[in-house]
């Protein structure tokens, strides 16, 4: 399988932090697809379009599947801002849905929040008031309502799936992944030809990325999730990073 160039792309820095939390159980990981997981910090450190180092965490507990890692591209500042406010992660969709309607120069009433989600006043109320006891929510004194600037996502999540040859699968969780993350990587192992170009069809159809050990063979394009998906995923990156490295 031929790599792109990769000449011209900047190589940043990668820091891999393990998470926190995880989920219930052992998860069982094949030693061939270990043997890939060393490419994944090369993927990280070339990223397109990413402007500053790279935080990478292996196996993170997501809103929709378990990826082997996810890259945190451009958004160790937002890390830094979000931990310093001391609010506990946000992890329920609801809180998520209505943090999402929510501008952080611009107030909002209940009511225009509740008809920008579809949701009833007394729905939203219940959510803003337990979002106000952590200020994640800021209420003014005419009783508007805006998002602590600090829990505002900023940079890009990407998920990395490593197959030694199974990329049907990896490409069906990537898509699973890429609701809540900007675009996925399939990191790939060494495959047949009629099978690498297949497997290149999937991710290019997808607009997502396909990496192997001869470096980048489709770049991930730019794209973003939904707002309230989005912000879920940064939430869930925050929880899992949150303890283990307390200066990021």
């Amino acid at each position: 399988m031929a790599g792109s160039d990769q000449r011209h792309l900047p190589v940043r820095s990668v820091r891999v932090l393990s998470p926190v939390s995880s989920l219930a159980g052992q998860r069982f990981e094949p030693r061939a697809e270990l043997s890939l997981h060393g490419l994944a910090e090369l993927a990280a450190s070339t990223l397109p379009g990413v402007p500053e180092d790279v935080l990478l965490i292996p196996e993170m507990p997501s809103p929709l599947g378990l990826p082997d890692f996810v890259a945190l591209a451009g958004g160790q500042t937002w890390l830094r801002e979000r931990r310093e406010t001391g609010i506990p992660p946000i992890l329920a969709e609801a809180d998520c849905t209505v943090l999402a309607a929510l501008h952080a120069a611009r107030p909002f009433s209940s009511a225009t929040i509740a008809q920008r989600i579809g949701w009833t006043c007394a729905e939203v109320d219940v959510v803003i008031a337990r979002l106000g006891k952590v200020d994640a929510v800021l209420t003014t004194a005419r009783g508007a309502h805006r998002i602590n600037s600090a829990m505002v996502p900023s940079g890009s999540l990407i998920a990395l799936e490593a197959k030694v040859k199974d990329w049907q699968k990896a490409i069906l969780q990537g898509r699973a992944y890429r609701t809540w993350a900007n675009n996925y990587v399939v990191i790939l192992g060494q495959v047949g030809d009629l099978a690498a170009k297949r497997a290149r069809e999937g991710v290019v159809s997808d607009g997502a990325g396909l990496y192997s050990a001869s470096g980048w063979v489709v770049r991930p394009r730019a794209r973003r999730p939904a707002p309230a998906k989005r912000l879920r995923g940064f939430e869930y990156a925050f929880a899992a990073v949150v303890s283990s490295a307390p200066a990021f």
